[in-house]
């Protein structure tokens, strides 16, 4: 079953509406399917980079001395 689309009313700047219009032109896509793709990929970088803040906040100097040991324990597997 193909996902339901649900309608959004967005106001943006004018020169905001003169690059979509540009930028859906050049795709050769409509205004309202290159903003839903533009939408939609903003809010998948804005969900990637929150998981991998939150990654980075719990990265700690423990854990990276655990990974160099695994690492240089693989290393010496190699020769």
């Amino acid at each position: 079953m193909p996902d339901v689309m649900e309608r959004i009313n967005l106001n943006v700047p004018k020169d905001v509406r003169r690059e979509l219009r540009k930028v859906a032109a050049e795709a050769g896509r409509s205004e309202a399917e290159m903003a839903r793709v533009l939408l939609i990929g903003a809010l998948e970088r804005m969900r990637r980079e929150e998981f991998y803040r939150r990654v980075a906040e719990g990265y700690t100097p423990e854990l990276r001395a655990r990974d160099l040991a695994f690492i240089r324990a693989f290393e010496s597997l190699d020769g």
